[in-house]
């Protein structure tokens, strides 16, 4: 009994690590945004950004980085989303609605299927956010190499996805 409430815990742990993973991935995302479309921003002004990027819930930071980026396929916006309710779920009910399912043995290997099953899409959620902002950051710096060139980059790359990230170009006025 102790061995299996012990695992709940671990995995319980494991979870939150991944959530916070996930929330500092959208963090990175919305920071390397903001430098890379505020090139004339001071260092001052980058480094009080990620301090407020820092103090954002997760729910914050996936609205902020929605106003940014446009992915096409309803699935991995909808992964994202669940990822988010999976996360405030964890931290906010979790065992507060599972309690009682501590005691029988059934019950809790019930309890490490979906705590396995969080963990697992809140890593994926913050290894597609990663994969994002590698990517953008990419196709960024190899315009910048190109002159600006703004030819379909997707052609020397394999994607499963496909996003569009509003550049300052794209709409009036600079993000704040």
């Amino acid at each position: 009994r102790a061995g299996q409430v012990n695992a709940v815990f671990a995995l319980f742990g494991s979870a939150a690590q991944h959530a916070q993973h996930f929330e500092a991935a959208l963090a990175d995302f919305l920071s390397e945004y903001k430098k890379l479309t505020n090139r004339g921003g001071r260092l001052r002004d980058f480094e009080a950004l990620d301090q407020n990027l820092q103090k954002k819930t997760l729910g914050t930071l996936l609205r902020e980085f929605s106003k940014y980026v446009t992915i096409q396929d309803p699935n991995v916006v909808g992964f994202l989303e669940m990822a988010l309710e999976k996360r405030n779920f964890l931290m906010h009910h979790f065992f507060l609605a599972r309690e009682g399912k501590l005691r029988l043995e059934k019950d809790r290997m019930e309890l490490l299927s979906e705590l396995t099953g969080i963990d697992n899409l809140l890593e994926q959620a913050a290894t597609i956010t990663r994969a994002m902002r590698i990517a953008m950051s990419r196709v960024i710096s190899s315009r910048e190499l190109d002159g600006g060139s703004k030819e379909d980059d997707t052609e020397h790359s394999k994607a499963l996805f496909t996003a569009t990230i509003k550049m300052p170009d794209d709409r009036e006025g600079m993000p704040n």
